[in-house]
C-alpha cells in the first residue's frame, strides 16, 4: 500500500503528498488557497490621437482639415511638431471669408512647436505661420476663466478693444503637437493708417497677406 504521511498542523492546509505505489515519482499539489495565478501584466493604456491634422478631423474640425489639405498646408503640419488653433465647423460654417486669403487665414492659426494649454497663457502674442501674430487674451481668462484667441487688438499701442478670434473650448494632444479647438474664426488684420500716413502705434506693417 502507499505510504502514508502524518499530519502536521502548521502544513496540512499548505499543500498534500501523494505518491507512486513504486516511489519513484511524487506529485505535489497546491491548494486552491495557496496557489496565486499569474496575471498578465498590464500597462497603462496609450491613446495615440494621430497627427494634428487626423487630430482636428476627429475633434469636430474637419473643415479646417479639408482646407488644409486643399492648399497643401496639411503636408507641412504632417512634417512637423505644431500648435494648432481649429475652430469648429459650426464655426467655419458662420464665417464670411470674402475678401480674405485661404492659406493666409489657416497659416494664422498654426505656430510652430508645442504649447500645452496650461501654457498657453505664458504667451500675449505668438508667432504664426502666416508671418504675424496671434494674439492670447490673459485678461479674458483671469475674470472669465476662458481662454480667447484671434487677431490682436488694434490701435492705441494694441491696447484699445479685446482679441478677435474665439475661445478654446478643450485642448486633444497630437502625435506631433496639440490642438486647441476653438468656437470661432481668427483673422490677421491689416495696419490701421494714421493720418500722417504711418501705421497706427499697436499695428504691424505688412501685416495683410492680401
Amino acid at each position: 500500500p502507499p505510504p502514508t504521511y502524518p499530519s502536521h498542523p502548521q502544513t496540512h492546509n499548505m499543500f498534500a503528498v501523494t505518491a507512486s505505489t513504486m516511489g519513484s515519482r511524487v506529485a505535489v499539489k497546491m491548494p486552491r488557497a495557496a496557489v496565486k495565478k499569474q496575471q498578465p501584466r498590464r500597462c497603462a493604456s496609450i491613446v495615440r490621437a494621430g497627427n494634428v491634422v487626423d487630430t482636428c478631423k476627429a475633434n469636430g474640425c474637419s473643415k479646417f482639415a479639408e482646407l488644409a489639405e486643399r492648399v497643401g498646408l496639411s503636408d507641412v503640419l504632417n512634417a512637423g511638431t505644431f500648435t494648432i488653433f481649429a475652430p469648429t465647423d459650426e464655426a467655419f460654417g458662420k464665417f464670411n471669408p470674402e475678401g480674405l486669403s485661404l492659406p493666409d487665414v489657416l497659416n494664422f492659426h498654426c505656430v510652430k512647436g508645442k504649447i500645452a494649454e496650461k501654457h498657453i497663457t505664458n504667451y500675449p502674442l505668438i508667432m504664426t505661420l502666416e508671418g504675424t501674430k496671434i494674439a492670447i487674451d490673459s485678461k479674458t481668462f483671469k475674470a472669465e476663466g476662458r481662454i480667447e484667441v484671434g487677431s490682436p487688438p488694434q490701435g492705441t499701442q494694441g491696447l484699445a478693444g479685446r482679441v478677435d478670434g474665439g475661445f478654446v473650448i478643450r485642448s486633444v494632444e497630437a502625435d506631433n503637437g496639440v490642438v486647441h479647438v476653438l468656437d470661432g474664426v481668427a483673422t490677421p488684420k491689416k495696419a490701421l493708417i494714421g493720418q500722417n500716413g504711418g501705421d497706427v502705434a499697436g499695428t504691424q506693417p505688412g501685416s495683410w497677406g492680401g
